[in-house]
């Protein structure tokens, strides 16, 4: 479902954008209060902090508690380190190595194209290996992509229920800077992401899905997920439980394994809330397979279930109905990923310490055309801002 315009706090962006460049304020410059952008713009505080949340998310602001809003000091300003510089040094003329895990899911193939993204735009060039697993034969193969003249490696994915034992090993193979996707303990600063806030992503999009939902009227919220060990899925079990105690809703929690059957029970079990049920998956592919299952046992979707992705891949458009889902922020670890590679190089590290954006993307299945009407603008700005007010009140 389009939307007919930019939401509020994209003008506010926009706005603020042009103060800064209006105002010829340089890296290390405070930005007006919010109080006084509250003021100037006409709008409301939410809006304001979701329009400097925008900004902050792409680097161009930082916020200092007790001191107010400053114009980001970048590594190409007039205050730029010498650090920066020797990055920059290190990978002139020489590629980072990307090791990939064969066999790539939708997710990480997204994840792929925006390395490539990410590094044309950061004049970087990529190598890539292709391995079965983490066994001996990823361990030649990220020494042969050092001996080729890499700066750094990275590692974008890890294959399903891999041990600690064997990333230690790997790492200690390979032996030159390595960046991982996640936090393994006693490699915390391998993670492409500062470990304190790793995982907070799958809060925040677990915490939106359900607010949203609560917002379009459904007295019954559900959680379905692919039946797996994998700590993301523990986190977001763990946000939905936390969601409905908080609002004194019951949990209807359910996992599947790789029969069909054991979807179709599920759909059994829950059938009887039908009309004023919605469920919140995992990913947009177990979100496809209740979707299945739902049409196998003749119910309608959004009339009798509504549902919701997440991750946004090119299936969830295609879907009967289209799939509303959460657009994961693929730039921001793509990007998060080559920072901390050339800091490792350099002797630093750059670990990401922003907040990913993910944007809710409405399309059929959610039920909103029936239930928003005209106020769907106004629900997905409030459920957007609510979630901020959520992850700062921690």
């Amino acid at each position: 479902m389009a939307r007919s315009g930019p939401f509020i706090y994209e003008k506010v962006k926009a706005a603020l954008t042009e103060i800064i460049a209006a105002q010829g304020l340089v890296p290390g410059d405070r930005l007006p209060s919010e109080r006084e952008l509250v003021s100037r713009l006409g709008c409301s505080h939410h809006s304001v902090r979701r329009g400097l949340l925008l900004l902050e998310q792409e680097r161009q602001i930082e916020r200092r508690i007790g001191s107010g809003t400053f114009v980001r000091e970048t590594a190409g300003g007039p205050r730029s380190t010498g650090r920066a510089e020797r990055a920059t040094e290190v990978r002139t003329g020489h590629p980072v190595g990307l090791i990939c895990p064969s066999g790539p899911d939708n997710f990480q193939t997204e994840l792929l194209h925006h390395l490539h993204v990410q590094a044309e735009r950061r004049e970087m060039k990529l190598l890539i290996r292709t391995i079965g697993d983490l066994d001996l034969g990823a361990e030649e193969a990220g020494r042969e992509l050092m001996a080729r003249g890499c700066f750094a490696l990275i590692l974008p994915w890890v294959p399903r229920i891999t041990p600690s034992e064997r990333l230690w090993r790997f790492v200690q193979a390979v032996g030159g800077p390595l960046v991982l996707p996640g936090p393994v303990a006693g490699l915390e600063r391998h993670c492409f992401e500062k470990p304190e806030i790793f995982g907070r992503a799958s809060f925040e999009a677990v915490e939106m899905a359900c607010c949203y939902f609560r917002a379009l009227g459904y007295g019954n919220i559900a959680f379905f997920g692919w039946d797996t060990q994998e700590a993301d899925l523990q986190r977001r079990i763990l946000a939905y439980s936390r969601f409905a105690s908080r609002h004194g809703l019951a949990t209807h929690i359910a996992l599947a394994g790789h029969r069909a059957e054991e979807v179709d029970a599920v759909v059994d079990r829950w059938s009887g809330m039908a009309s004023d049920l919605a469920v919140v998956c995992l990913g947009d592919e177990d979100a496809l397979r209740l979707m299945t299952a739902v049409h196998k046992r003749g119910l309608r979707i959004p009339e009798d279930v509504a549902l919701m992705g997440f991750k946004n891949i090119p299936m969830a458009h295609a879907a009967d109905p289209p799939l509303t889902t959460i657009q994961f922020d693929y730039d921001y670890v793509a990007d998060g990923m080559l920072r901390h590679a050339e800091a490792l190089a350099a002797g630093g590290s750059a670990q990401a310490e922003g907040r990913a954006r993910q944007v809710l993307v409405v399309r059929e299945s959610c039920g909103a055309r029936d239930r928003a009407g005209d106020r769907l603008n106004e629900i997905v700005e409030r459920v957007q801002e609510h979630r901020d007010e959520a992850v700062e009140e921690e």
